[in-house]
């Protein structure tokens, strides 16, 4: 297939979705096939000066959809993972057999064992994991309160958290739960990572 011209008339536009059609249909289950070219068509047209200057657009375009199609796996990958992860997590099943008392008790534990955790961690974490994650503030707003992006926020957020995992994995590096209550309690023996 050629892609010439900047100007496209209505025909090389669906010329152009037919092609998509066709590559993806060989490489995507059918029913994706409409959503991956969708998405391949809003990165022509979002990337149109690069494919301006490409020196061969239809690879150029070849390779945008290559991309998009992998992206499409990746994102299955990521969501099968994670039903599998729900599905052996016994937590879950166990969370669906509890009141709304038991789940307000345990939440009111789990945020005094965290807050004990967090305490312990950098001024920085500290901040933010209190702010968004015990007091639930939304990202949104913390941005706004302390003049930061929310892009930054994000990113800040999830490394704390991360930060904080370590700290929940060296106090009970076992990987069970059993004894962790007492850890928790004193997290002077919890590193800082």
């Amino acid at each position: 297939m050629t892609f010439a011209s900047s100007h496209h008339s209505s025909a090389d536009w669906q010329a152009l979705q037919k092609g998509l059609h066709r590559f993806v249909k060989t490489r995507a289950p059918i029913s994706e096939v409409e959503d991956i070219v969708s998405d391949i068509l809003e990165a022509i047209i979002r990337n149109q000066s690069a494919l301006g200057t490409a020196s061969n657009p239809s690879a150029w375009i070849y390779a945008v959809a290559r991309s998009k199609i992998v992206d499409f796996y990746r994102r299955q990958s990521r969501a099968r993972d994670t039903t599998n992860d729900l599905q052996n997590d016994p937590t879950v099943h166990e969370f669906s057999k509890m009141t709304s008392n038991d789940i307000q008790s345990e939440a009111a534990g789990l945020s005094a064992c965290l807050s004990d955790l967090i305490s312990g961690m950098e001024e920085n974490d500290q901040n933010i994991l209190t702010e968004i994650d015990l007091k639930q503030t939304r990202q949104t707003e913390f941005a706004a309160r302390h003049n930061i992006g929310l892009p930054s926020v994000k990113s800040r957020v999830q490394r704390a958290r991360k930060r904080l995992r370590n700290r929940l994995i060296a106090c009970c590096p076992d990987g069970t739960s059993d004894g962790c209550g007492d850890t928790c309690q004193s997290t002077a023996s919890c590193t800082t990572n």
